[in-house]
């Protein structure tokens, strides 16, 4: 049996670890902003460096695409 690990950052952003390999990522607001269904983080420290990072991660993938011309999105 796997067991489920959460966590919820100081930025708003909360991150879940569950089943054998899924991992959720939601925003401040509980959109889903990242879902996997494999994964190789298993720890809670592991976890919590990718949800205190999303914020980050989300702003350089948009820049991308600004950068590249595409639509502008909002954060």
């Amino acid at each position: 049996m796997h067991r489920t690990i959460k966590y919820k950052s100081p930025n708003g952003y909360s991150g879940m670890l569950y089943g054998k390999s899924s991992m959720i990522v939601r925003d401040p607001d509980g959109k889903e902003v990242m879902h996997t269904a494999f994964r190789n983080v298993n720890t809670i420290d592991e976890l919590k460096k990718i949800v205190d990072d999303m914020p980050r991660f989300i702003s350089v993938l948009l820049s991308v695409f600004k950068d590249e011309g595409g639509e502008k999105y909002d954060v």
